[in-house]
């Protein structure tokens, strides 16, 4: 039986809009316990996820932005020499709060469309993401949210 991403996705996902600001987008990851959220425009067309990991990755130190380029040998495992402790990343993510959504988007998750094979999503999923944005061909309108959860779940038999 050939399921698509149409028929589990959740269809009225939380979604932010690219003015919206850092600390509302938090305030939903945190009631949703959402890792990503997408971000629509007004007429709902998808620009891309806003997620923790971007929001992260700001509070830490720039050393670490710049290691996605280099060798997994070279790369830092931990901070522990840096002097630096959760006050430091709190005044972060402070100065953080007020900037706006827009600037963090992450438009390189991969998409799939309503009709998109589920075993094709999972794949998706295994590879890179625990959500995926569900878009309408021809529009680009978000139509919904595949995630992990709701493949599990389907998977169980309890959806």
């Amino acid at each position: 039986m050939a399921i698509k991403c149409g028929e589990i996705m959740d269809a009225n996902p939380p979604v932010l809009r690219p003015e919206d600001t850092v600390l509302c987008a938090v305030e939903l990851l945190l009631e949703r316990r959402q890792l990503t959220v997408p971000v629509v425009d007004a007429s709902r067309r998808y620009i891309g996820m806003f997620a923790k990991s971007g929001l992260f990755g700001l509070m830490l130190p720039k050393v670490v932005a710049i290691e996605e380029d280099l060798p997994s040998a070279a790369r830092i495992s931990d901070l522990a020499f840096l002097a630096e402790d959760f006050r430091v990343l709190r005044d972060r993510f402070a100065e953080l709060g007020n900037r706006r959504v827009g600037e963090l988007i992450d438009a390189s998750v991969p998409t799939v469309t309503p009709d998109t094979l589920v075993a094709e999503a999972v794949l998706l999923l295994f590879r890179a993401v625990n959500f995926l944005p569900v878009v309408e061909p021809g529009t680009g309108r978000l139509a919904g949210v595949l995630s992990t959860w709701d493949v599990l779940a389907r998977l169980r038999g309890t959806v």
